[in-house]
């Protein structure tokens, strides 16, 4: 039990002194709509493609800065955020204090069950927590959620499942044991950063919901053939282009 029940004590640090902290000065003023890629070239592919403005600060978060671009006419930001829970939670506590209310998270995960095909997008409905991060938010926790309303359009939308995933903070301890056992609680994949993104987001009120592109299939047993990355430049892209239509439709 890392969040303690009678702990009323004030944080050493927040993400509004972390940002207005003695040695800088912070002028961003953010949309209220966000998009966080924790995948390369996500940003890179919505600079190029559409009208983005970088803003003259980089994201003051405490886990190294990162510019940050907004699509003024449709008052959308977007970014990348990092990689891991740590650094996701730093990045939604950050965004938060800066006035976002809507976050969608975009990356990839593992795919370790039959039912999903590779480039398969999907949003996650529960993420179980096998990442440490959550566990200083809540007292337990098995399993974080999106916003409820947000998951419903977002299925219905882009026409894609609702699976749940596992994030995981010990890339190599995803043994075949864990992933049978994941499986047998309804999970289809892992990644490193939705439950955080998830908790956080619900402990702060801010509304979140997540799209995640299956990147590899894991093999389901020692004997079957060994693991391959197999995201495309081209796989990117249609998961950046489905961020943006969805968060056209989120703010109207």
């Amino acid at each position: 039990m890392w969040c303690l029940p009678n702990d009323k004590s004030k944080s050493v640090i927040t993400a509004i002194e972390q940002i207005y902290s003695a040695h800088r000065e912070c002028h961003l003023h953010l949309p209220e709509t966000a998009i966080i890629f924790f995948m390369s070239r996500g940003t890179d592919y919505l600079a190029e493609r559409y009208d983005a403005v970088e803003l003259s600060e980089p994201l003051p978060r405490f886990l190294n800065h990162c510019p940050v671009w907004e699509l003024e006419q449709l008052q959308i930001c977007f970014l990348d955020g990092g990689r891991g829970a740590p650094q996701a939670a730093d990045t939604v506590e950050t965004l938060a204090a800066l006035g976002v209310k809507n976050i969608i998270a975009v990356g990839m995960f593992g795919a370790f069950c039959q039912s999903v095909r590779l480039g398969e997008i999907i949003a996650p409905a529960k993420a179980f927590v096998e990442e440490g991060t959550s566990l200083h938010y809540y007292e337990s926790i098995e399993a974080s959620f999106p916003d409820r309303d947000f998951l419903d359009m977002t299925s219905s939308f882009l026409n894609i499942k609702t699976y749940s995933i596992v994030s995981t903070d010990a890339v190599y301890r995803q043994t075949f044991c864990k992933e049978r056992l994941w499986r047998e609680k309804g999970a289809v994949g892992v990644d490193m950063e939705t439950s955080a993104v998830y908790s956080v987001s619900r402990c702060l009120g801010v509304k979140t919901t997540a799209l995640l592109m299956a990147s590899d299939i894991h093999p389901l047993d020692p004997e079957a053939p060994k693991w391959e990355w197999h995201m495309t430049q081209e796989m990117r892209c249609h998961l950046a282009e489905q961020s943006i239509a969805l968060a056209k439709r989120l703010i109207k």
